[in-house]
């Protein structure tokens, strides 16, 4: 019998954060006590408000099909918060698509945008799905190392030295997953200025948009000087309304770009979930009460665990956004899939390789505190332990 699976599907791997989620749940389903770490989503449950939108919806037949672009309602509650927090004018009726989230906005965008043989230029450490989409659409990723030092930002020397005449699309996110940190202004301008005079098409991933402390502001890309044009920005509801298994994203950009996305979008969903979207609309235009409330809970579990690791002696660059520690675990000899396995299988701590990010995540871990503050305090106890016992020479 032949092979059926294809070359390109060979070169996508499954995600490492599910295998440690699998070993985990195994460990748990065996009795042993796992504090999980690696998983990316709020653990707060939707709001009250938002969940009730969607049951009205249902009760009164809300069912259908939406427009492949979703509902007309919903693309101007999106429109009004772009203009009012993003400062991005976007017109409701041609230049804003809902969909399954973020994560089908992103295929959207690279399975409509992107031909065999583009080259698409993405961030080491950086979200794994995003290779793993470029490839399936046969196009070539290729990656810059963002600088550590500089709180994983990218070199834009480097950056710039890796463009071709074959480099279509640089993907930017911004507030980053694994490393919880985000780009500073005069990054994003020269950022910008590189993309213009490379003629590049942009996609700004901002799921983390709204899940920011220390005062922090988030600039939207599509929002610089001559950026609108070139930028495809897509946002999300699974982070900032702990609206995960919802499936609700959506695009902001050019009237011409989407026209081209929405035929990708439409072949391969239709469109997103009806009531869902009355959800959405009830999280954009209802009390806020509720994301404040997660983000103050969010900050205090950040300082817990950044000060924990701190005076550890862990380095750590200290999260500016989203809810992930992305620590150095060099100090101990061993590979980030190692050190990951050790703390799982002897620490009961469930952490996700950094590695699993890109090579230039190596001798990282990446740790979600979204888990409850006992959870994390209980977490960061176990880490001390086995930080503790491996500096005494105590190998498990």
């Amino acid at each position: 019998m032949r092979d059926y699976e294809p070359g390109k599907m060979k070169k996508v791997p499954f995600t490492g954060i599910r295998r440690v989620l699998e070993k985990a749940t195994k460990l748990e389903a065996e009795g042993k006590s796992v504090i999980h770490f690696e998983m990316g989503q709020p653990d707060f449950d939707t709001p009250e408000n938002i969940k009730e939108a969607a049951k009205r919806a249902l009760d009164q037949g809300v069912t259908s099909y939406s427009s492949n672009y979703g509902y007309p309602k919903l693309r101007q509650a999106i429109a009004d918060k772009l203009e009012k927090m993003n400062k991005i004018k976007a017109d409701p009726a041609t230049e804003i698509m809902v969909t399954a989230g973020g994560e089908e906005a992103v295929a959207v965008a690279i399975f409509g945008m992107l031909e065999a043989g583009d080259q698409v230029i993405l961030a080491d450490p950086g979200y794994i799905p995003y290779a793993s989409l470029v490839k399936i659409a046969e196009a070539i990723p290729v990656t810059v190392p963002l600088v550590e030092e500089k709180n994983y930002t990218f070199d834009m020397e480097k950056l710039e030295a890796a463009v071709t005449d074959k480099t279509k699309m640089l993907i930017l996110s911004t507030p980053g997953n694994p490393t919880g940190t985000m780009m500073d202004g005069e990054s994003l301008s020269r950022l910008a200025e590189i993309c213009k005079k490379h003629d590049l098409l942009v996609l700004a991933d901002e799921a983390y948009e709204q899940v920011l402390y220390d005062g922090n502001q988030h600039v939207s890309f599509a929002s610089l000087p001559d950026m609108w044009e070139r930028t495809i920005t897509i946002q999300s509801f699974s982070k900032t309304y702990s609206m995960c298994g919802w499936r609700i994203g959506y695009i902001a950009a050019p009237a011409y770009l989407i026209r081209t996305m929405v035929r990708a979008h439409q072949t391969m969903l239709m469109s997103a979930c009806s009531f869902g979207q009355m959800g959405a609309l009830e999280a954009l235009t209802g009390p806020q009460d509720s994301l404040h409330e997660m983000l103050a809970e969010f900050d205090r579990r950040r300082l817990l665990m950044y000060n924990g690791l701190t005076e550890l002696g862990i380095p750590c660059n200290r999260p500016q956004a989203a809810f992930y520690l992305f620590p150095d675990i060099s100090e101990f000899g061993m590979g980030s899939f190692e050190f990951a396995e050790y703390l799982l299988d002897n620490y009961g701590v469930a952490a996700v390789p950094g590695v699993e990010f890109g090579q230039a995540g190596e001798n990282h871990l990446r740790i979600s505190y979204a888990n409850s503050y006992e959870k994390c305090q209980e977490g960061l106890a176990r880490i001390r332990r086995c930080v503790e016992d491996l500096r005494a020479g105590i190998r498990k």
